[in-house]
């Protein structure tokens, strides 16, 4: 593929797909600095597999194996350079005008007690739960984890009881 038609697929690529990938890098990376090294990182590993994509998976489930290759792959290194993960801060989207202060407020919290918890997860789950929450189909996510529909099936119901379980267990403590 010519550079010229790299480039065009990969800003169609990153302006139709640019707010999935940062929903993605949010359940990996809590700080935003890093969290935006992440994106640039997914975003040249797509452009550099352009002139590879075959075309046998769809281009939706191609893009996603490539975001969370390299965001495992990222927080695998930096665990090796920081021998622990980082403290969480809290959210830092802003509510939204639409709706009343304190109800931004109360989904904002929820929305960073999540987060933080799927961060908690181990690899494979985080991307099973992001991949089923991006509203991928058990297809679609098979050609990307790998794993048979029936185990994405019951794997991502005992994500979603362990998770549930966490967040309740916060609130109950609040």
């Amino acid at each position: 593929m010519q550079s010229e038609e790299q480039n065009a697929a990969w800003l169609r690529l990153m302006n139709q797909y640019q707010p999935a990938l940062r929903r993605l890098t949010q359940s990996y990376e809590a700080d935003p600095a890093t969290r935006e090294d992440l994106f640039q990182e997914i975003a040249f590993a797509i452009w550099k597999g352009i002139p590879s994509f075959r075309g046998e998976a769809s281009e939706r489930t191609w893009l996603y194996r490539i975001a969370h290759n390299v965001a495992i792959s990222a927080a695998f290194a930096r665990k090796r350079r920081h021998g622990r993960e980082v403290e969480l801060p809290d959210s830092a989207q802003p509510p939204s005008s639409a709706e009343p202060l304190d109800r931004a407020l109360v989904r904002r919290e929820q929305r960073g007690r999540m987060l933080a918890a799927i961060r908690e997860l181990p690899a494979i789950d985080r991307q099973l739960i992001v991949l089923y929450l991006e509203g991928l189909s058990y297809r679609d996510i098979n050609q990307i984890a790998g794993m048979t529909e029936g185990a994405i099936a019951t794997r991502l119901s005992r994500i979603r009881d362990r998770l549930t379980a966490r967040i309740r267990g916060e609130e109950a403590r609040k």
